[in-house]
């Protein structure tokens, strides 16, 4: 299960948020270190201590991370450094659901 789940719906054709997906993910990449390649409407990506994933649909992004366990404790700062990227990129969208993180063992 992943440690970061967000969906944010949108309503710009498909290519248009691909883009906009990508550019988020080359900003990381120089950032981050963040390797990332398509696979269909999927962006995967992948550094040490994460990886995830990013699937375009016609109608929302959803995003999926796993954290390693480092780097759980910085969750809550990286969902909202995720979501202010989000409300940048798709500014037109209603706001990003989250969905129920797994409880803390």
């Amino acid at each position: 299960m992943p440690d970061i789940e967000l969906v944010r719906p949108y309503s710009l054709p498909v290519a248009v948020a691909k883009a906009r997906v990508q550019e988020t993910a080359d900003e990381l990449a120089a950032e981050y270190h963040l390797r990332s390649r398509w696979h269909g409407d999927t962006l995967r990506f992948d550094r040490t201590g994460l990886h995830g994933e990013i699937h375009v649909t016609n109608s929302e992004i959803q995003l999926h991370v796993h954290l390693s366990l480092p780097l759980r404790p910085l969750r809550a700062k990286l969902t909202a450094r995720i979501e202010d990227k989000f409300r940048r990129l798709f500014p037109e969208a209603h706001k990003t659901r989250h969905k129920a993180a797994p409880a803390a063992r």
